[in-house]
């Protein structure tokens, strides 16, 4: 049979059998958040209007609107199911990010009195970054619209964002080191981090289906995967059939899903298989509740200690996000100190 083209999937890769860190910092990780955190002048209301009936919040006589931050609070949750979020959680989120579009405006008043900017093939990267949370160009064109939002606007908005993170990183956090002895120290310290279990490196190739779909239906997504396996089995790379045809995270990185920890919450099919394969050994079919899939694992690694060589960096980088969190928040606390902020966004029912 002929196998079918790819529906396109975001992708995505479970945590690592690294100690945790969390690379980069605050600034990347709410950069989203951050875009929405001031408009163009442009985008001021209309002569006649009454600003404050637009406002939710005021930062040194600067409103920030309500279809800013109702665009940044979709941002937040563009990849998530909307029955999956339920009302308490939505409340404290939009409590959040408004106070992020608080701090990013801010830093944003900083940046610009500093006169920081940026080139515009970063924004146009940046951009594409995040036209690619959303599930296609028309999801993202409608979101924009929904909320009163033109791409030029949203794109200038891109481009104050990473004014912001630019600031931050020159103006901010430069210098930031930690030193080799404080490294080592934390290895010492925290042995429970510095085990890692049995784990393996792992590639599948997903056919998605509902368990609750017609028989027919399953039965079509079953023939899907075994012609993949087929042209597999017969000489096809794994990696290419992954991109050409996989409906799961990691498609478009020839179905990478890094490292598979053993315990660690993989579906039980997909764990027994992975450990019971050799080194760049293809399963037959597997089934899960997304449905159909391959794996491919790479070369098992033992459980025990990390050694401090390997444990390094991974530390480094933990140390140095803690460092880079604690001196940005000060930096904002201060600001806020100085700062003339109004919250008026209304009550969440």
């Amino acid at each position: 049979m002929k196998i079918p083209t790819k529906n396109g999937q975001a992708a995505m890769r479970p945590r690592s059998d690294r100690p945790d860190h969390r690379r980069g910092g605050w600034p990347r990780a709410v950069l989203a958040i951050l875009i929405l955190a001031s408009w163009p002048a442009a985008d001021s209301p209309p002569a006649g209007a009454d600003p404050a009936d637009e406002a939710v919040a005021r930062v040194n006589g600067r409103p920030i609107s309500s279809g800013e931050f109702e665009l940044a609070v979709q941002l937040q949750f563009a990849d998530r199911r909307p029955g999956r979020i339920g009302v308490a959680e939505l409340r404290t989120m939009r409590e959040k990010v408004l106070e992020r579009l608080i701090e990013g405006e801010l830093l944003h008043q900083q940046a610009t009195a500093r006169g920081v900017n940026v080139d515009d093939a970063d924004v146009v990267k940046e951009l594409d970054r995040m036209r690619s949370r959303f599930e296609s160009e028309e999801d993202f064109r409608a979101t924009l619209q929904r909320n009163g939002t033109t791409e030029g606007a949203f794109r200038e908005q891109v481009r104050r964002s990473l004014v912001i993170a630019r600031f931050i990183d020159r103006e901010i956090l430069r210098g930031l080191k930690v030193p080799q002895d404080e490294i080592r120290r934390y290895y010492d310290q925290n042995p429970r981090e510095m085990v890692r279990r049995e784990s393996v490196p792992v590639r599948q190739i997903v056919i998605r289906v509902d368990p609750d779909a017609p028989r027919a239906e399953r039965v079509e997504a079953r023939e899907k995967i075994e012609a993949i396996l087929g042209e597999v089995r017969g000489g096809a790379d794994f990696s290419e059939m992954a991109r050409r045809y996989s409906e799961g995270p990691g498609a478009s990185e020839g179905g990478d899903r890094g490292i598979l920890i053993r315990g660690a919450g993989a579906p039980r099919a997909i764990e027994r298989a992975a450990f019971s394969l050799r080194s760049g050994e293809v399963s037959d079919v597997l089934e899960t509740i997304q449905g159909f899939h391959l794996i491919q694992v790479g070369d098992r690694r033992p459980s025990g200690t990390i050694p401090f060589d390997e444990a390094r960096e991974p530390i480094r980088e933990k140390l140095e996000a803690r460092q880079r969190e604690e001196k940005l928040r000060a930096y904002v606390e201060s600001l806020r100190e100085k700062a003339r902020i109004e919250r008026l966004l209304p009550e969440t029912p």
